[in-house]
């Protein structure tokens, strides 16, 4: 679904050398925030794209230079109600609203993201294969980026 990504950002990073490209924050429309980085890791280029919305939403797509779809999608949200005084995870509701691969990584990483940052996430991982390493990878350039960039988030 190319029309979540730009594009022409993405193709700009494939042609970089550097590690780390990161595109500023630009507000789209109505306080929608995209931002976009990418990361060089092993053998692939990854790149991430962030769309804030101002009612406490985020939209993260994760995927390669060589697949810009969105083959799954999940999304979690901290309860309303807590559930249990002694076991935070169980304040979180979480599922995946389509797609089969990589659908359970998508989903660990919802649920790790609103438990961090304390709202609703909706995840998309776009990768050409399970590899354990990189999505550990993956997923730890992203919370550098959430540690280094608060705003975009």
């Amino acid at each position: 679904m190319s029309s979540l990504i730009d594009t022409e950002v993405l193709n700009n990073h494939v042609n970089l050398a550097d590690n780390q490209v990161i595109q500023p924050i630009k507000e789209i429309s109505g306080g929608i925030n995209v931002s976009q980085f990418s990361k060089r890791i092993s053998d692939s280029l990854v790149m991430y794209q962030i769309i804030r919305y101002p009612d406490r939403c985020l939209f993260i797509w994760i995927g390669t230079n060589g697949d810009m779809s969105l083959s799954n999608l999940a999304m979690t949200m901290p309860s309303m109600v807590p559930l249990s005084t002694s076991n935070n995870t169980n304040n979180l509701i979480g599922t995946t609203l389509f797609g089969g691969d990589f659908y359970e990584h998508s989903l660990s990483l919802s649920k790790k993201l609103t438990r961090r940052l304390n709202k609703q996430v909706y995840v998309s991982l776009n990768l050409p294969d399970e590899n354990e390493l990189l999505l550990r990878e993956i997923e730890s350039a992203l919370i550098e980026h959430i540690r280094q960039n608060p705003d975009a988030y």
